[in-house]
C-alpha cells in the first residue's frame, strides 16, 4: 500500500506508475482517488466539529436541560448521516487505492511484455558468462544458445519433457483421474530428485543463517492482502468453503509461502538491531491458473499444485537492495550448481508481478527440446509496500518514531520446473537422463532410466542441433 502522503503530493507520479505497470486507470484512478480523499477529509473535519458540540451539551444540559436533549438529538442524526456518508467514502476510496502500485524502481525497464525484458546475464556450462555484448531482450540471447543438451553423449534431437516425464515416473494420467487436469504423481526416482534439488538449496540456505519455517498453507483473506496478492490476483486462489471451516471463517490455499511467512510479523514491532531476518520455507503450493486454459496443457509445466522453496526477508529501508541481489546471487548458485544453461532477466514494468512489485527479475533455464528459456525462479523488492499493509514496523536504534520495515521476497526454486530443466538439459539419446553431480548422492544414482521407450521422434527440434 502507498503513504497517501505522497500521492497527494506527487499525483502526477502515480498516474505515471500506473501508467508503466499497464494497471487498469479504471481501478487506479488518480483523479477520482483525490476528490474521495477531499471528502473524506471534510467529512472527518465536520465529525470532529460535532463531537466537540457534544461536549459542550454538558454545559447546557444545566441551564436548560429541554433545549440539550433537543440539540443532543439533532447532532446524533446529524453524527448517524455524517458517519454513513464516512463509510461509503472511506470504502470507495481505499478500493482505489488498493490498485495503486508499487513505485517502481529508477531502473525498471519500461516495456509492455516478456518481449521487452532486458538480460542482465547469460551463463552456459562450460563456457561461463557470454559477453555483455551479446544480451539483448525479449528473446536475447536465444540466437546463442544450443539446441543439443549440453550434457548429452552424442547428437540427436533431444525430446520435450512432456514426452521424456511420461517414461521416468511422472503420471499425469492417474492423476487426472484421481485430481482433474493440470496435477500429477511424481514416483521413484524422480521423486527422490525432487527430494535431492529440495536438500541441495535448503542445506545451503541454513548455512547463510536463513531461519526455516513451516507455515500454514490454508490462510485468511486478511493474509493474502496484505502481500498484495488481493485483490489483483484473486482469480488464481482457491477458497475453502467456509460452512466447513472453524468459526465459519473464508480460507484460501495459498500460491507461495510468501504471503504466510510474512504474516508471521503482521502486527508487530520489530527493533532495527534485529533487522534483517531471513526466513524460507518449502512448501506445496496450489493455482488456480485461470485464464490459461489451453497454454501448456502437456506436461508439468503449469499445474494446480506444485512444490517451491520461497526465500523471504523482513529489513530495515536501506537493507532491502542488497537482500534483493543477495538472492539473485543464490538463484544463480543453484543453477551453476545443477549445471543448467540460464539467464537471468529485469522484469519491465508491463511485465512485473503483482502490484507490491518495486524491482524483479526472473532466472530462466534454457529448454534445448523446445528452445526457449522458461522461467523457474523470481526475485523481488517490495520495500514498504506489504509492509504498510500489514503493519510490519521497527524501531530505530537511534530512537524517533517507529517506521516501516521493507519486504524482499524470492521464489528461490519452482521445484517441478527444475525437474523438467534437468530433463531436457540432462537426457540421452536412449531416453536416460543423467542426474547431475551435485544431486547423485542423495538420487542414489547417476541416471534416470526410462521404464518404457519414447518416441525420439517427438523432438521439437528434430534434425536442427547447433
Amino acid at each position: 500500500m502507498i503513504d497517501v502522503r505522497q500521492i497527494r503530493d506527487n499525483p502526477d507520479a502515480m498516474r505515471q506508475a500506473v501508467a508503466r505497470r499497464h494497471v487498469d486507470p479504471a481501478k487506479a484512478d488518480v483523479d477520482r482517488f483525490l476528490e474521495l480523499d477531499e471528502a473524506r477529509r471534510t467529512l472527518q473535519q465536520e465529525i470532529d466539529g460535532l463531537n466537540s458540540q457534544k461536549k459542550e451539551l454538558a454545559q447546557l444540559g444545566r441551564t436548560d436541560p429541554d433545549a440539550a436533549r433537543a440539540r443532543g438529538q439533532q447532532l446524533r442524526e446529524q453524527g448517524r448521516e455524517l458517519e454513513a456518508r464516512m463509510t461509503t467514502v472511506s470504502e470507495q476510496w481505499q478500493t482505489i487505492l488498493d490498485w495503486f502500485p508499487n513505485w517502481p524502481h529508477p531502473d525498471m525497464p519500461d516495456g509492455a511484455g516478456e518481449q521487452d525484458n532486458p538480460e542482465e546475464c547469460v551463463w552456459i556450462p562450460g563456457q561461463g558468462y557470454l559477453p555483455e555484448a551479446s544480451l539483448g531482450k525479449g528473446e536475447g540471447s536465444k540466437a546463442a544458445m544450443s539446441l543439443r543438451p549440453p550434457h548429452a553423449d552424442g547428437d540427436f534431437a533431444p525430446v520435450e519433457h512432456a514426452d521424456l516425464a511420461p517414461t521416468l515416473g511422472v503420471d499425469t494420467v492417474q492423476a487426472s483421474k484421481v485430481s482433474g487436469s493440470r496435477f500429477t504423481y511424481l514416483k521413484g526416482d524422480i521423486a527422490r530428485m525432487q527430494y535431492a534439488i529440495q536438500q541441495l538449496l535448503c542445506n545451503e540456505l541454513l548455512n547463510r543463517g536463513y531461519d526455516m519455517m513451516v507455515p500454514p498453507l490454508l490462510v485468511r483473506e486478511r493474509t493474502l492482502y496484505g502481500t498484495s496478492h488481493f485483490p489483483e490476483g484473486r482469480d488464481q486462489v482457491y477458497a475453502i468453503e467456509s460452512e466447513n471451516v472453524e468459526d465459519g471463517a473464508q480460507l484460501f490455499l495459498v500460491g507461495s509461502s510468501e504471503p504466510t511467512n510474512f504474516s508471521y510479523f503482521m502486527d508487530r514491532t520489530l527493533n532495527e538491531a534485529d533487522l534483517p531476518i531471513k526466513v524460507f520455507a518449502y512448501t506445496t503450493c496450489f493455482r488456480s491458473e485461470a485464464g490459461s486454459w489451453g497454454r501448456d496443457v502437456r506436461g508439468i509445466k503449469r499445474v494446480h499444485q506444485f512444490d517451491k522453496i520461497e526465500m523471504n526477508a523482513v529489513c530495515a529501508p536501506d537493507q532491502s537492495s542488497d537482500i534483493y541481489e543477495e538472492f539473485g546471487q543464490i538463484n544463480e548458485w543453484l543453477l551453476q550448481q545443477l549445471q543448467l544453461p540460464y539467464r537471468m532477466v529485469a522484469k519491465c514494468a508491463g511485465d512485473a508481478g503483482y502490484l507490491a512489485t518495486h524491482r524483479q527479475r526472473d532466472g530462466e533455464v534454457w529448454m534445448p527440446a523446445t528452445g526457449e528459456f522458461m522461467e523457474v525462479m523470481t526475485d523481488t523488492n517490495t520495500t514498504d509496500y506489504q509492509a504498510r499493509r500489514m503493519n510490519i514496523r521497527f524501531r530505530p536504534k537511534g530512537g524517533g518514531g517507529l517506521q516501516f520495515c521493507h519486504t524482499a521476497n524470492d521464489t528461490g526454486c519452482a521445484i517441478g520446473r527444475m525437474l523438467i530443466a534437468i530433463m531436457e538439459n540432462y537426457q540421452q539419446a536412449d531416453g536416460s537422463v543423467k542426474v547431475p553431480e551435485v544431486l547423485q548422492a542423495v538420487v542414489g544414482k547417476d541416471r534416470l532410466v526410462p521404464d518404457t521407450p519414447i518416441d525420439s521422434g517427438k523432438g521439437k527440434n528434430k534434425g536442427k542441433k547447433k
